[in-house]
């Protein structure tokens, strides 16, 4: 099977990668996505919780919604080695 992408560049639905589309989320579930959301990233809490990252975003939009989840402020993110040297060339 294909994996195929939207127009945001989130892989689609899969159900090699996505076996709990469609069933509840579990209180275990909701803790690993609280606690580690914003360290690992959507994309990779997607395969941990094998749920697409649309269903992932909109779960958390629910929990900082509610007040279950914090709202973490923007982050600061480095741009990688390579990344730095063409900034600098284009200086």
């Amino acid at each position: 099977m294909e994996v195929e992408y939207d127009r945001w560049g989130r892989m689609k639905y899969n159900p090699i990668f996505h076996q709990n589309t469609g069933k509840t989320w579990t209180s275990e579930d909701i803790q690993y996505l609280i606690d580690w959301y914003d360290i690992i990233g959507v994309e990779e809490m997607s395969f941990a919780l094998s749920r697409t990252m649309g269903t992932i975003q909109n779960k958390v939009s629910a929990l900082r919604k509610s007040n279950q989840m914090q709202n973490v402020s923007k982050k600061i993110h480095k741009p990688k080695e390579a990344h730095r040297a063409f900034l600098e060339d284009a200086k």
